[in-house]
């Protein structure tokens, strides 16, 4: 037998057992006797032989594949994420297929119906529409129809009403705020702002009804005029930066909504003729490539990127291998604190 040819009928003829058996073999199961085993592992190490995945997967109803859905793949957040999920699906000996959207709604759609005709075993759904606080009834509707009961696991988001064979893995982004407030005011901070991000997307949400819970634990203000919403990249961040120092009372603390629009808050406050952190102490979210790089760097908060990377891989593959979940299908992980020089104490220059 030519060994670029060899097939598992061939192995199956040369060890004079069914192909049954050495699928078996292959797949590890238990039904082999041991001496059966070892002879077929034998011949199929001789040949170096490796199964045709499209033949085994017709068998066993597995592809060995998933599908990631994003909306930006060049966001340090959702690569950094991704390459978690890649990480531990290889460790489950899957392929991963990864969809960018360019934020764009027909898009998503697309490569929802298009991974449901590809037959993949699961589905991470991250960032897009279900980062939306109010669920888009129409995409619920669209997985219902078409890609049900394949399982879905959602990183930092939600689906209202699609429940069944589906989990959710986020940051705890609620509590990261309260961290953030505690910080600012041991600092001394009093007025705190909030720059970046928009309504309407969960991330925002979350943070802006977080710090305004805040105010009954903490002793510090927020006006509305020091809340200033443009987008989520560097230029939100000068934008947003440019808007506030317009107003006639300035706070001495700000909260962005990443670290990109940190980046750009620091760079356009520093071009002005501001001190970070003398005049703004100015903290960030992520703990992106961009927050080291800054000068001052960016005092921040980190998103547990291995963790939400790795669960939502075991939590897909859980439900693919219909293994109980013990009621958990909805994990919070917390946030960590990451302090550079972007942060001090008030001086008497900003009060």
């Amino acid at each position: 037998m030519r060994r670029n040819k060899v097939s598992i009928r061939d192995i199956a003829r040369e060890c004079n057992v069914s192909v049954a058996t050495v699928s078996r073999v292959l797949n590890n199961s238990d039904a082999v006797k041991e001496d059966t085993r070892i002879l077929v592992q034998n011949v199929i190490d001789k040949y170096n032989y490796r199964p045709n995945e499209l033949a085994r997967g017709l068998y066993t109803q597995r592809t060995k594949t998933i599908g990631v859905i994003m909306p930006e793949v060049t966001s340090h957040f959702f690569a950094k994420v991704f390459i978690e999920i890649e990480k531990s699906a290889t460790e489950y000996e899957q392929t991963v297929f990864l969809c960018n959207t360019l934020s764009d709604n027909k898009l998503q759609d697309f490569y929802t119906l298009r991974l449901s005709e590809k037959q993949v075993d699961g589905l991470i759904l991250l960032g897009g529409r279900v980062n939306e606080t109010k669920t888009d009834v129409q995409y619920v509707n669209l997985l219902k129809n078409n890609f049900y009961p394949t399982p879905v696991v959602i990183i930092n988001g939600k689906l209202e009403n699609y429940y069944d064979n589906c989990a959710s893995v986020s940051s705890d982004e609620h509590e990261a705020m309260f961290q953030a407030v505690s910080y600012l005011t041991s600092l001394g901070h009093k007025k705190i702002g909030f720059l970046g991000g928009q309504r309407g997307i969960m991330s925002t949400d979350i943070k802006l009804k977080a710090l305004d819970e805040a105010k009954s634990v903490f002793d510090f203000t927020m006006k509305d005029e020091w809340i200033k919403l443009s987008t989520y990249n560097y230029q939100g961040g000068v934008q947003s930066i440019l808007e506030l120092l317009k107003e006639k009372e300035l706070p001495t603390a700000i909260i962005a909504i990443n670290d990109e629009a940190a980046a750009g808050i620091v760079n356009t406050c520093i071009s002005k003729g501001y001190s970070v952190p003398g005049d703004f102490s100015v903290l960030g979210f992520d703990d992106s490539s961009i927050s080291t790089i800054t000068m001052p760097s960016i005092t921040t908060i980190s998103h547990p990127y291995e963790k939400l990377g790795s669960l939502s891989v075991e939590f897909l593959n859980n439900m693919i291998d219909e293994k109980p979940m013990k009621d958990v299908t909805n994990i919070s992980l917390k946030m960590n604190f990451v302090e550079r020089g972007s942060c001090g104490k008030i001086t008497e220059a900003a009060l």
